[in-house]
Parts: C-alpha cells; structure tokens; sequence
C-alpha cells in the first residue's frame, strides 16, 4: 500500500486530515496582482504537453478554425490584449456586418486571423511562447513585434491556462450569442465560461489520444466493460494510432443518439485520470474563500492541493507515467489503473511524442514542478509533483477575492423576498433549502460532504462492484439502478473517501447563477435560460415518469413536494424561489 494517499495522519503530517475551513496562506507584496498573471497565463510548462504531445495549435491550423468557429466553440477573445492592427480590423468587420455584409465575408472567416490572435495573447486561457522558452508579449504590449506570427515550425509552443474554462469577457465588443457561446470584450475571470466546448476543442488536437487517461476507455481487466454517458463504447486497447485517434473524436463529440446529451457535455470538463466518462460543470472561481471541499466529489480539503492536481495532472497528464503516477493510479483502480498507465504510455510511444529508445524519467513529466519526490497519493502531489506553493498562494489570494457576478437587472422585489422565505424556512409543502445551503451568500458553504445515497435515492438498490478496496477508501462501484444511473460517474473511483470522508456530493456556491442553464454536477437538468433550468429543478414533475409513477430522479428536492400537492400558490412559490435564487450575490 502507498503512504498517503490523502489520509489524515499519513507520514505524520496533520496538514492532510479535514479541515473545517482551508488554512489561510502568506503570500508576497502584492499576491492579488501575481495571482492574476498566474491566473490569466502561467501554464508551469504545459505547453510542450499541448504542442508537442496533444498537438493542439497543429491541428487548430490544420482544420483551418476561423473566428467564427472559435467563437461557436465558445472560446472568448480579450480586446485589451489585441494589437492595434488587429482591433483595427476586428472593428471594421463588425461596422462591415452592422452594414449588412455576411459575417462568413469579413476576416471573421479568416483562419489566419485566429492564428493571430493565439499569437497575440487574446484567446483566454490559450498561451503563445516563443521557440526560446519565453511567454510572447501580448499584442497591445508595447514590445509587441506585429511582423512576428504563430511558427510552430520554428517551435513557438501555445499552452493552456485555468481561464480557459473559468473566464469569459462583458460581452462589450462581440455579445455571446452572435457566433456561439463565445464573445468578445475586456476579460472577466473567476466566471464560468459557459458554452465552452472542451470536447470539440481537444478533438481538433492533432493527436488527441495524447490525453488519454483522461478519456472514456474500454477496459481489457474488465472484459471490455466500459463506464461514461449513454450508449459510447469506449476507446479500445486495439488499433491503428489513426483509428483510435478517430474513436477518441467520437468521444469528445458525440452524442447518445437516443438521449440527445453529449458524451463530452458543454461548459465540462474531466480532471480525474480513471478512464471513465465523467466530465463535470465546470464551477465558478470567484469568492473561493467561501467554497470548500474542493472537485464535486470533495475529495481535496485545500483549494491549494486541488490546484496542484488540476496543473500537475488534467493539464499534463504524463505525469502518470512518473513512478508515483503509477503506483497513484494502481492504488486508486489496481489492474484498471494498470491498464491506464501501460495503455498510456505505448499509445504515446505509438504516437511519436515519446522515444522507447529513452529513459521515460527523461522525457516525463512536462509539467515544471518545484517539489519531487511527494509519496505517491499524498494531497499535496498525488503523483509525485507540485508546482510552485508561492504561485499557488497568489492564486488563491486572487480567486479569493474576485466576486461574485451581480444579480441580473429586473427581478421583483417582493418575490425575492417571498423566495428567500422559502429558501430559508421549512414548509409542510416542501422546500427547507436552507437545512444543507448557506442562507447568507456571504458566508462560507457548509464543508461537508452530502451523501450519494442522500442525493440519489436508488443509488444503493443495483450496485456493481468493480474493484473492493481497503479501508478507508469505498470500494471502486457503480450504480445500475434509477432514472439516472450515470449520475455518479465522477465517484466511481475518485471519492472523499481518500480523506476518510462518506462518498458524495461537495456543496456548490449558490451565486452567479443568472447566467447558467444547466444545474447539478451534471448538467442533467436543463432550461432554455436559468429561470427555466431551476424551474425544472424544483418542479416535482421531475419526480414522476411519464405514466406518473414516482421515480428517485437526482437531487430529490421539490417544491411543491408531489405533483398532487401543486397549486397555483405553490406554482407561484416556487418562481418566487427561483427568483430569489436569481438574486444570490456578495456584499
């Protein structure tokens, strides 16, 4: 057994027990301003990862990915990094467009110009370095060359940020909506990129089985059983390089035909190395000061070490291959995590991106780690690594900080007032949100975890067990049973248990809620605004099939609690409720 493994007590540290809040951090003169650069641009490496292994900016090229398409991958454009040049032009196109011009005949089609922006810095969360090693000057830097431009051939690299995902713009220059989900005006951070399409994004990759521990695989040690979204096979152990790349894009991209949903969804992402299908909502990063436990399974106590992992793994995945990655994800899956490690590392050698004929401890990890050498499942490197604290402490400081999007223009006083009653108190027609979320938003989530079984019902009536492993660690299993089986994906193998906590749900920040349209970790329950999407959240309909059956739906919290008990009154209260949960903000 591996020392650690985010136990309390390992190695004597009492640093990796559970903690009631995070542990406040001393960070440098300045942490909010260093924070920020981390934030917006420091990829501690990753872009060999990207570039040489994923080969992102290669096929990005490739598939000649215009503005347009970028802007329908949800991908956002920060106009306080564009060149004068390229603002210049961007504004004529639209004044082009304002005049009736078809967007596919301005540069917006362009492919080139989505190059030029990669290289000028303004695609947040996507990051251009010079062949030397050195960040390029953003293009409104008054050391910006505008003769220079993205030459992959001559090894410029482009790496990838957390405000990917955790970033959009105000919408001044180019709205969401206009091409997709994406949008143009001055970088806003902390908030969910909503519409982001990781999935389509990784699959334009020239090599996207370079981030295979992180796809939805078919298992030989488990006689080809696979775990994700609906209906998708997984990626087998056979085959071409060509073919399984192939298969991979199916992935990324597909869609159970039957259900509609995406194998891959929106606005997700998946940070657990397992193998399985389970790309989560991607959370807010404001008023982290207020969140805990940390990764919807809460299994990391420490916004700090969740970092770490998300750095050191989901954005550089060869640190698997590391001696302590192997035996991480060996302790975590046994033969499973067996097959990850050895699959992974033949399809790189298979691939190209890494030499059989070199020591593998000389080509992996990519990522720049200041700290080896970690015992293997420890919180603080579970595979082995950690990026620099210092860093990481800026980073904290800064999402710490940011708030908290404010409530949307409009809502009716009065039903806030009534839905914050709701919200509060419990009612013999259901409700009582207060009795697990915080009713004031400006103070901390409880940091428990909820219960799967709390959160589905069914959980617990078909369960298949893959894997038993040793206390404290649950056993690596899966539900068949309910409505919604594929509900609890993302535990299956990476749980709380790892820090001696009950397997379950950590709870969200019920802030900034205006501008989602999917709800739970899932995203399974959806609308075509917010309102809608918690519309049908507490809407005891979803408890019901469609003979009016009651079925164990996920997150079985209604109001009204029964069908039979609605009532226009319960009707209106439940809007009320939805309204004020529209408002939720910080002071």
């Amino acid at each position: 057994m591996l020392a650690g493994l985010g136990l309390a007590g390992c190695g004597g540290d009492d640093t990796t027990r559970f903690v009631d809040r995070p542990v406040e951090v001393v960070v440098g003169d300045d942490p909010v301003s260093e924070g920020r650069e981390v934030f917006r641009f420091e990829t501690f490496g990753n872009e060999r990862f990207w570039t040489d292994f994923m080969q992102l900016p290669q096929g990005i090229a490739q598939a000649e990915v215009t503005p347009l398409t970028a802007l329908s991958l949800g991908l956002n454009v920060n106009v306080e990094a564009l060149s004068p040049g390229t603002a210049a032009a961007l504004l004529d196109a639209l004044a082009m467009i304002e005049d009736g011009a078809n967007p596919q005949d301005t540069i917006l089609s362009n492919p080139q110009v989505t190059l030029a922006l990669i290289n000028e810095g303004a695609v947040i969360g996507v990051v251009p370095f010079a062949a030397d090693g050195s960040r390029k000057p953003l293009g409104s830097d008054a050391d910006f060359n505008a003769n220079d431009s993205l030459d992959l051939a001559r090894g410029d690299k482009v790496g990838v940020t957390c405000a990917l995902c955790h970033a959009r713009t105000d919408d001044s220059v180019v709205p969401a909506g206009f091409a997709g989900p994406g949008s143009v005006g001055v970088q806003v951070d902390g908030v969910v990129a909503e519409g982001i399409d990781v999935g389509n994004i990784f699959a334009a990759s020239a090599n996207p089985l370079a981030y295979l521990p992180l796809l939805q695989l078919e298992f030989d040690a488990l006689d080809g059983a696979t775990i994700g979204n609906g209906d998708f096979t997984g990626i087998p152990s056979d085959g071409t390089i060509d073919d399984l790349n192939q298969v991979a894009r199916e992935y990324l991209t597909g869609v159970n035909e039957e259900t509609g949903i995406r194998y891959y969804p929106v606005t997700s992402f998946d940070a657990t190395p397992d193998g399985i299908g389970n790309a989560t909502y991607v959370p807010p990063f404001f008023r982290t000061d207020l969140a805990a436990p940390w990764g919807h399974s809460g299994s990391f106590a420490r916004l700090n070490d969740f970092n770490n992992l998300v750095y050191t793994v989901a954005l550089d995945p060869t640190s698997l291959l590391t001696d302590e990655g192997k035996a991480f994800l060996n302790v975590l899956a046994g033969p499973v995590g067996d097959e990850i490690t050895q699959r992974y590392q033949q399809i790189l050698e298979d691939s190209g991106v890494l030499s059989s004929g070199m020591a593998l401890d000389d080509q992996v990890p990519l990522v720049d780690s200041e700290t080896t050498g970690i015992a293997a499942g420890d919180p603080t490197g579970p595979v082995g690594v950690r990026v620099s604290d210092d860093k990481l402490d800026a980073l904290k400081a800064y999402t710490d900080q940011l708030e908290s999007p404010a409530a949307p223009q409009g809502l009716d006083a009065e039903m806030v007032a009534a839905g914050e009653a709701i919200f509060r108190n419990s009612r013999p027609e259901g409700a009582n949100c207060a009795a697990c979320h915080t009713p004031n938003p400006n103070d901390p989530v409880a940091n428990i975890i909820v219960s799967i079984t709390t959160l589905y019902r069914d959980y617990e009536d078909d369960l298949l067990v893959l894997l038993e492993r040793d206390d404290p660690l649950s056993n690596v299993q899966t539900t068949l049973a309910g409505p919604t089986p594929d509900y609890d994906n993302t535990l299956v193998v990476l749980d709380a248990s790892v820090r001696q906590q009950q397997r379950g749900f950590s709870k969200p920040l019920l802030l900034g809620l205006a501008d989602k349209d999917e709800f739970l970790h899932n995203g399974s329950v959806k609308g075509e605004d917010a309102a809608e999407a918690l519309n049908n959240l507490f809407n005891p309909a979803r408890g019901e099939d469609e003979m009016g059956n009651p079925v164990n739906s996920p997150h079985p919290f209604y109001f009204p609690r029964s069908v039979a008990d609605e009532t226009p009154a319960t009707e209106e209260g439940r809007a009320a409720l939805v309204e004020y949960l529209l408002s939720r903000t910080t002071l």
